[in-house]
């Protein structure tokens, strides 16, 4: 599967014993996709050399990722995860809705869901706003994103427009703010 990383510039500078939360990304989906990469931060396009894609702006790089396939994977925010993107693609390519996200339920070290979803894992709402533009989303059926403003009025629209299907994740999740959490002597929100 093709995948975009909308790398951010927190993302970008996040650490993990020596090795950066992107080269980790890219090391675990590389063997099985094709992965690009777009940032704003200016040591990106080095880092990565011909997998940058280049654009304006995260909605820029969507839009012209979205026009070159018809299936495909993005992810707004790096992560250390166990997700099997194997049962991902499948249960994407198995469904009849156009969008899957990975929906994982938990804000802060509490268990707050941020999507309601139904009995056939159907996304019904978003509860926390502020989080529903952070992580992993499928696209299918040459989805039209040139009139979206940002992630979060896609997600918005596909609810309203019930095409979107969760994916739900029950495994660990660390994120860059994770990562500082540590780096600053914290523990980890294993949540």
């Amino acid at each position: 599967m093709n995948i975009l990383l909308l790398v951010s510039k927190q993302d970008a500078k996040s650490k993990l014993f020596n090795k950066s939360l992107l080269e980790f990304t890219l090391s675990r989906l590389e063997p099985k996709h094709r992965v690009f990469v777009y940032s704003l931060d200016s040591t990106i396009e080095q880092r990565v050399g011909s997998r940058f894609f280049s654009a304006k702006n995260n909605m820029d790089a969507l839009r012209k990722f979205a026009d070159k396939q018809d299936v495909f994977m993005v992810i707004s925010r790096l992560a250390i995860c166990d997700i099997n993107f194997d049962n991902l693609i499948n249960y994407h390519n198995n469904h009849d809705k156009s969008v899957t996200l990975v929906c994982k339920n938990f804000v802060k070290d509490k268990s707050i869901p941020i999507y309601q979803l139904d009995d056939t894992k159907s996304v019904t709402a978003v509860t926390r706003r502020r989080f529903a533009d952070c992580g992993i989303y499928l696209f299918k059926n040459k989805v039209n994103l040139n009139s979206y403003k940002n992630i979060y009025t896609i997600i918005t629209d596909a609810i309203k427009n019930k095409i979107l299907k969760g994916f739900v994740h029950k495994g660990y999740w660390w994120t860059a703010a994770n990562i500082r959490r540590r780096d600053n002597g914290n523990t980890f929100n294993t949540g």
